[in-house]
Parts: C-alpha cells; sequence; structure tokens
C-alpha cells in the first residue's frame, strides 16, 4: 500500500539530456504524492543521508553502489507533508570521479537511484515502509560522438 502513494523520478540538473563533460552531475530526486491523502515524508533525513545511488556500466555490466551519508536518526520521525500531487525534491551529486569507476573514456553508465524510508499515512500510527526508484541514462560527449560516427 504505501507504494502506491508516491512516485520517484529523477533528472539532471544544469544538463536535461545527463551528458557527463568531465564535471560532478547534479541530479534533482523528486517525490510526488499520487494519492489522494497527504502522505508524511522523512525529506530532512532523506536529504541529509543522499539517496541510494547504483552505477551500473552499461558496456561490462559492472556495478558499484555508493555511499550514502551520516543522517540524525532522529531526523526519520520527522515528517513534511506532501498533499495530494505536489512533490518535494532532494538533489544530489554524482561525483566526476565515480563515473569514471568503469573506464576513464565513453562513459555509458545507469545510474538507478534509490529512495527507502518509513512514511506515515492519513490513519497510521506508525510509519509504514515506503521504497521507490528512478534511473538515469548518463553518457559521456566522446560516446555520442562515437555512436555519430557509426
Amino acid at each position: 500500500m504505501p507504494n502506491d502513494v508516491l512516485s520517484v523520478s529523477a533528472h539532471c540538473l544544469d544538463n536535461p539530456a545527463c551528458i557527463f563533460t568531465g564535471s560532478d552531475m547534479r541530479i534533482e530526486v523528486v517525490i510526488k504524492n499520487t494519492g489522494s491523502a497527504a502522505v508524511g515524508y522523512p525529506l530532512d533525513y532523506i536529504q541529509q543521508r543522499g539517496p541510494n545511488l547504483r552505477l551500473i556500466d552499461n558496456a561490462s555490466e559492472r556495478s558499484q553502489v555508493l555511499k550514502t551519508g551520516l543522517a540524525d536518526h532522529a531526523l526519520k520521525r520527522a515528517f513534511t507533508t506532501i498533499a495530494p500531487g505536489q512533490s518535494v525534491a532532494l538533489q544530489t551529486i554524482i561525483k566526476h570521479t565515480e563515473l569514471l569507476l568503469f573506464r576513464k573514456e565513453f562513459v555509458d553508465v545507469t545510474a538507478e537511484i534509490g529512495v527507502s524510508a518509513g512514511i506515515r499515512t492519513a490513519g497510521s500510527e506508525e510509519a509504514l515502509p515506503f521504497k521507490g526508484g528512478a534511473s538515469l541514462k548518463i553518457i559521456g560527449r566522446d560516446t555520442l560522438e562515437r555512436e555519430a560516427k557509426r
């Protein structure tokens, strides 16, 4: 039930096509209330900790889970209300060094972004588990140029 009330999407800030140019990639994760009642979400906790991130090299299929940050556990019980149809956003950064883990050129990576937390729905006394995610394809400019020549 909790997974039905929120949707998760992500996009690259300042770079809608998610083209890797050698710099860090700024990512925005949007959590939208798709249900008919308000939902309490521990936004401050997730913002402090960051989303779960896994990078997958699309050529070799090797993957790497990135570390999350430390967050004050008391924030898990500090809920931000998301009204029906409304959304909240958090930002994270994928460092350029993390995108170069698999190879130094021709970057072609899928970033799997996950957010999991206890949420509070109308009528619930305890936090209910929520898990959602999105993915982004991040491709290097050199990879694009190589593909265009084919």
